[in-house]
């Protein structure tokens, strides 16, 4: 794909001055190789923004590493030189979920191949991938991993959900797919996937990888996935299953080729549609390549690694932080991003407390999303942005 038929934005500079201070986060307090790195608190990191300063969303440019997959990392490489983190680890920073999951899960390739580790893929994924962005780590609510390492086949796994009496779903800030009506004696529609269809999902992909020597695109991946759940009357679950096809790259990478595009999530939707301008009249799929494209040649940064990143950046311009919990100190009027855009007309935004659009952000219990404020206050995107030119620069900064 042609990146050269796109028209950048003022967002497009934003960005990538956000991919470097991100990946500069992420060296620095998520994950590296040698000390301090990788050591550093989030709050002494010295990013000149304090959202990432106080927020630990924004400290990562590679999937594998974003709070969405801590836990997949422990279960892969238990408590091992292996794992990604063993360097915290082993100077004892390691949380306590972390190392009772690492503990717990060390030795597990004896007993798992691909078949399992795939049912465990997506049992993670389709169950809401432990995510909850109001905690501290945020990777370990509501999720079963704590508990299947105690079997050592899919069968077992089912027989363990089955059992399981606390809760394993997560909707705090993921969605779960559309699961089947549930039959016999399971209670849920999501019990019922995860006991009848997805061990049978979890050999026919692992079959289905292993046949050819080839290395296959993430979304032929996709589709056979999404195929798959058609012929067995299933909804696509295309989002959720796109993650998985993500964690097969980073812990199965011989079986696929991670250069190639991926799929795109309303956020990143959404973020790419301020990057740049469709100024070609490109077919939607074609535009999205085109910007990823061109983002992988500024950054190196592989698509569906930058596709995670287009989402956080989203955040990260609309000054995302999920009220409650371990953030409820944090002051809503005084943290923000480092963002140059400072008319944009979502989200949670300096100027809309400057013009006296709400008195407050700290009363409002869920982040404002889309265009709520601008919307309560009877005001369109063109209107917001008028207003905004007329701030002082100095109040805007």
């Amino acid at each position: 794909m042609n990146s050269l038929n796109i028209e950048l934005t003022e967002y497009y500079d934003d960005f990538l001055r956000y991919f470097n201070k991100a990946k500069e986060q992420q060296i620095k307090c998520n994950v590296a190789t040698h000390e301090p790195y990788g050591m550093i608190p989030h709050m002494e990191s010295n990013m000149d923004d304090d959202l990432m300063h106080y927020i630990e969303l924004y400290d990562v440019v590679e999937r594998k590493y974003a709070g969405f997959s801590q836990i997949m990392n422990d279960c892969w490489s238990g408590w091992t030189e292996d794992h990604p983190y063993w360097k915290k680890m082993e100077a004892g920073k390691a949380t306590y979920q972390r190392e009772t999951v690492a503990q717990n899960w060390t030795g597990k390739h004896k007993d798992f191949d691909l078949p399992e580790w795939l049912y465990l893929f997506i049992l993670h994924r389709v169950t809401g991938s432990a995510i909850n962005y109001g905690t501290k780590p945020s990777g370990y609510h509501n999720t079963l991993l704590f508990t299947l390492h105690k079997a050592k086949t899919i069968e077992e796994m089912v027989w363990y959900m089955k059992k399981h009496t606390t809760p394993f779903y997560t909707s705090v800030g993921y969605q779960f797919p559309k699961f089947p009506k549930p039959q016999g004696d399971y209670k849920r529609g999501g019990d019922y996937y995860l006991g009848e269809y997805l061990p049978r999902l979890a050999r026919e992909m692992a079959e289905w990888l292993q046949a050819s020597n080839a290395r296959k695109d993430l979304r032929e991946i996709g589709e056979w996935m999404g195929e798959w759940n058609q012929k067995n009357g299933l909804n696509r679950y295309t989002f959720q299953y796109a993650a998985v096809i993500a964690d097969i790259a980073d812990w199965y990478p011989q079986y696929v080729n991670r250069e190639s595009h991926f799929y795109y999530g309303t956020n990143a939707v959404e973020c790419i549609s301020y990057l740049a301008k469709n100024t070609n009249k490109m077919k939607r799929e074609q535009f999205l390549d085109a910007v990823m494209t061109k983002i992988y040649e500024d950054t190196g940064s592989v698509p569906y690694n930058a596709e995670d990143v287009c989402c956080d950046y989203i955040r990260w311009v609309e000054n995302y932080v999920r009220p409650g919990a371990h953030y409820s100190h944090v002051d809503l009027d005084k943290v923000w991003s480092s963002s140059n855009i400072k008319n944009h007309p979502y989200g949670r935004q300096k100027a809309m407390l400057d013009l006296g659009l709400v008195e407050t952000f700290n009363n409002i219990k869920h982040h404002p999303s889309d265009d709520t404020i601008i919307s309560a206050a009877g005001l369109t995107v063109e209107e917001y942005k008028e207003q905004c030119r007329t701030l002082p620069r100095r109040i805007l900064h």
